[in-house]
């Protein structure tokens, strides 16, 4: 009987394997949906449009690009994870999606268990600003400066429990700083409050502080990251301030909901490394101020694990819950 049951498993092992196979050859043949779990016309938004564009040209199938908001992302990605497992709905999320298991109470997914990583696409750095009327030029001088004066420092973010709240406080906990946080309602609007020195400082991504740093309306203290950025040569990084091995950038990754076939994933994770490795695309990301990086599934997988850590310490540190 034992015998029996045994063949009757491995028979069925096979079978799966050739079904889950001759569906991976059939796909896709039909319209993929790409969740983004952010408003139209930010950068998150425009990655997608800009991948999703080419992804179809590769597999022969119209990408479509679907907005869904709310609680933070969380509504997107919950979206993916209760479709059908077929490789027909991605999402395409920032790394909010690791910083908010770390600050929501709680999250109707498990993202280890319900997504499947297709691919990591790449980063956009982080740059530390500040007002022109914060006296430090270095990064050793703005250090000094907080620890001088500890809670008057004020600093801008997008949100309580935002990706930029965690780096500023990540950096508090590094650097043994005590800063006072403002939370906004988005980036734009703390940004605006920087320039017009209702704020001391803010973790911003490059590409929204550049034009101001550009105007000198702010000034880049450090890149928030182990290496300097190609769009602002002359700022060090955190490396260089001291701080190795610090990546503060903020990331982007492509989903499918769990259970999608292993020979369908290989599928997707090919059709976005191979667009991603074009000159073309490289170009369109550096305009967009990308830095691409396109994994295995197995690579991103263990990325996503490592960031869902350093979060949770992060956040567990400071005391910060999003609602």
């Amino acid at each position: 009987m034992h015998k029996f049951s045994q063949g009757m498993v491995v028979a069925a092992l096979g079978l799966f394997g050739v079904i889950s196979n001759g569906f991976a050859q059939n796909f896709p043949n039909k319209p993929i949906q790409i969740i983004v779990p952010v408003a139209a016309g930010g950068g998150t938004d425009l990655l997608a449009r800009t991948l999703g564009q080419k992804v179809s040209e590769v597999l022969g199938q119209p990408v479509v690009i679907e907005n869904k908001l709310g609680a933070g992302g969380n509504i997107g990605v919950d979206m993916v994870v209760k479709a059908k497992p077929d490789g027909y709905t991605l999402l395409l999320s920032p790394g909010t999606i690791a910083t908010n298991v770390a600050v929501y109470r709680k999250l109707p997914y498990d993202l280890l268990k319900d997504l499947q990583t297709i691919t990591l696409v790449g980063q956009t750095g982080s740059v530390l600003v500040v007002h022109p009327s914060v006296k430090a030029n270095t990064l050793r001088e703005f250090v000094d400066l907080a620890k001088a004066s500890p809670g008057e420092l004020n600093y801008g973010t997008a949100g309580m429990g935002s990706p930029q709240h965690l780096h500023a406080e990540f950096f508090n906990q590094l650097a043994g700083t005590k800063t006072n946080h403002i939370p906004y309602k988005g980036q734009s609007q703390a940004m605006t409050d920087l320039v017009g020195g209702q704020l001391a400082y803010m973790f911003s991504p490059v590409q929204n502080a550049l034009p101001y740093i550009q105007q000198g309306r702010i000034r880049a203290i450090t890149m928030a990251a182990s290496q300097r950025n190609p769009n602002l040569p002359n700022v060090p990084s955190l490396a260089e301030g001291g701080y190795k091995g610090v990546d503060l950038a903020n990331w982007f990754a492509v989903y499918a909901p769990a259970g999608t076939p292993p020979a369908v994933v290989k599928k997707l994770n090919a059709a976005f490394v191979q667009v991603g490795n074009t000159p073309e695309m490289k170009a369109k990301f550096e305009k967009l101020g990308f830095e691409p990086f396109f994994t295995t599934s197995e690579n991103g997988t263990d990325f996503m694990r490592s960031e869902l850590v350093r979060w949770a310490r992060v956040a567990a540190y400071a005391g910060i819950k999003a609602e």
